[in-house]
Protein backbone atom coordinates (compact mmCIF):
# COMPACT_ATOMS: atom_id res chain seq x y z
CA UNK A 1 0.00 0.00 0.00
CA UNK A 2 3.03 2.41 0.32
CA UNK A 3 3.63 2.10 -3.11
CA UNK A 4 0.28 2.58 -4.38
CA UNK A 5 -0.15 5.69 -2.16
CA UNK A 6 3.87 6.84 -3.46
CA UNK A 7 2.39 6.45 -6.85
CA UNK A 8 -1.00 8.24 -6.69
CA UNK A 9 1.20 11.28 -4.53
CA UNK A 10 3.61 11.44 -7.10
CA UNK A 11 0.96 12.14 -9.67
CA UNK A 12 -1.06 14.70 -7.26
CA UNK A 13 2.56 16.30 -6.75
CA UNK A 14 5.23 16.04 -10.03
CA UNK A 15 6.82 19.11 -8.73
CA UNK A 16 7.59 17.66 -5.48
CA UNK A 17 10.94 15.93 -5.07
CA UNK A 18 11.23 12.20 -4.21
CA UNK A 19 12.49 12.05 -0.59
CA UNK A 20 9.62 14.74 0.04
CA UNK A 21 6.91 12.15 -1.26
CA UNK A 22 8.34 9.27 0.36
CA UNK A 23 8.60 11.26 3.62
CA UNK A 24 5.22 12.78 3.32
CA UNK A 25 3.79 9.15 3.07
CA UNK A 26 5.61 7.41 5.52
CA UNK A 27 4.20 10.36 7.73
CA UNK A 28 1.00 10.05 6.83
CA UNK A 29 0.64 6.29 6.71
CA UNK A 30 1.74 5.83 9.85
CA UNK A 31 1.33 8.90 12.37
CA UNK A 32 -2.54 7.86 12.70
CA UNK A 33 -1.64 4.19 14.21
CA UNK A 34 0.29 5.96 16.78
CA UNK A 35 -0.41 6.77 20.68
CA UNK A 36 0.29 10.47 21.57
CA UNK A 37 3.20 9.36 23.51
CA UNK A 38 5.00 7.92 20.57
CA UNK A 39 4.41 10.58 18.27
CA UNK A 40 6.98 13.01 18.79
CA UNK A 41 9.77 9.72 18.66
CA UNK A 42 8.39 8.74 15.26
CA UNK A 43 8.13 12.71 14.05
CA UNK A 44 11.98 12.27 14.77
CA UNK A 45 13.09 9.10 13.23
CA UNK A 46 11.37 10.82 10.13
CA UNK A 47 13.26 13.78 10.22
CA UNK A 48 16.83 12.11 10.80
CA UNK A 49 16.01 9.85 7.76
CA UNK A 50 15.06 13.09 5.43
CA UNK A 51 17.36 15.56 6.68
CA UNK A 52 16.51 19.14 5.92
CA UNK A 53 13.23 18.39 4.41
CA UNK A 54 10.29 20.10 6.41
CA UNK A 55 6.97 19.27 5.32
CA UNK A 56 3.69 21.11 5.59
CA UNK A 57 1.32 19.98 7.87
CA UNK A 58 -1.74 18.36 5.39
CA UNK A 59 -4.88 19.99 5.83
CA UNK A 60 -9.05 19.39 5.29
CA UNK A 61 -10.51 22.78 5.86
CA UNK A 62 -13.74 21.86 4.22
CA UNK A 63 -13.84 18.42 5.90
CA UNK A 64 -12.96 20.12 9.10
CA UNK A 65 -16.02 22.77 9.06
CA UNK A 66 -18.29 19.99 7.81
CA UNK A 67 -16.97 17.81 11.10
CA UNK A 68 -17.62 21.02 13.69
CA UNK A 69 -20.87 21.36 11.89
CA UNK A 70 -21.61 17.67 12.42
CA UNK A 71 -20.22 17.79 16.20
CA UNK A 72 -22.51 20.51 16.73
CA UNK A 73 -25.82 18.71 15.39
CA UNK A 74 -24.94 15.90 17.35
CA UNK A 75 -25.08 17.77 20.74
CA UNK A 76 -21.08 17.05 21.09
CA UNK A 77 -18.37 19.00 22.23
CA UNK A 78 -16.22 19.96 19.45
CA UNK A 79 -12.53 18.86 21.61
CA UNK A 80 -9.71 19.62 19.24
CA UNK A 81 -7.83 15.99 20.34
CA UNK A 82 -10.92 14.61 19.22
CA UNK A 83 -11.43 16.37 15.82
CA UNK A 84 -7.74 15.32 15.27
CA UNK A 85 -8.71 11.85 16.15
CA UNK A 86 -11.36 12.43 13.29
CA UNK A 87 -8.84 13.49 10.80
CA UNK A 88 -6.36 10.58 11.52
CA UNK A 89 -9.29 8.04 10.62
CA UNK A 90 -10.00 9.93 7.45
CA UNK A 91 -6.54 9.43 6.84
CA UNK A 92 -6.32 6.10 7.59
CA UNK A 93 -9.15 5.19 5.35
CA UNK A 94 -7.57 6.69 2.54
CA UNK A 95 -4.92 4.32 2.34
CA UNK A 96 -6.17 1.21 4.00
CA UNK A 97 -8.87 -1.10 2.35
CA UNK A 98 -10.71 -1.71 5.76
CA UNK A 99 -10.18 -0.80 9.40
CA UNK A 100 -11.77 -1.98 12.87
CA UNK A 101 -12.49 0.36 15.76
CA UNK A 102 -11.38 -0.60 19.18
CA UNK A 103 -11.78 -0.15 22.67
CA UNK A 104 -13.68 -0.15 25.73
CA UNK A 105 -17.62 0.84 25.84
CA UNK A 106 -18.21 4.34 26.17
CA UNK A 107 -15.05 5.64 24.77
CA UNK A 108 -16.63 7.60 20.88
CA UNK A 109 -16.03 5.04 18.62
CA UNK A 110 -19.74 4.63 17.01
CA UNK A 111 -19.88 8.62 17.50
CA UNK A 112 -16.29 9.23 15.51
CA UNK A 113 -17.35 7.02 12.49
CA UNK A 114 -21.50 8.67 12.36
CA UNK A 115 -19.67 12.12 12.41
CA UNK A 116 -16.96 11.34 10.04
CA UNK A 117 -19.31 9.06 7.63
CA UNK A 118 -21.78 12.41 7.99
CA UNK A 119 -18.38 15.18 7.50
CA UNK A 120 -17.58 12.98 4.43
CA UNK A 121 -20.67 12.79 2.95
CA UNK A 122 -21.37 16.72 3.06
CA UNK A 123 -17.65 17.00 1.54
CA UNK A 124 -19.02 14.71 -1.08
CA UNK A 125 -16.36 12.36 -0.33
CA UNK A 126 -17.33 8.72 -0.81
CA UNK A 127 -17.46 6.35 1.45
CA UNK A 128 -19.40 2.89 2.69
CA UNK A 129 -19.69 1.40 5.81
CA UNK A 130 -19.66 -2.14 6.45
CA UNK A 131 -20.86 -3.15 9.90
CA UNK A 132 -19.20 -6.84 10.86
CA UNK A 133 -21.06 -7.31 14.22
Amino acid sequence: SVLRTLGSEKRAHPEDGEQTIVMRVLRDMNLSKLVDEDEPLFLSLISDLFPGITLETAGYPELEAAIAKNVTAAGLVNHPPWTLKLIQLFETQRVRHGFMALGPSGTGKTCNIHVLMKAMADTGTPHREMRMN
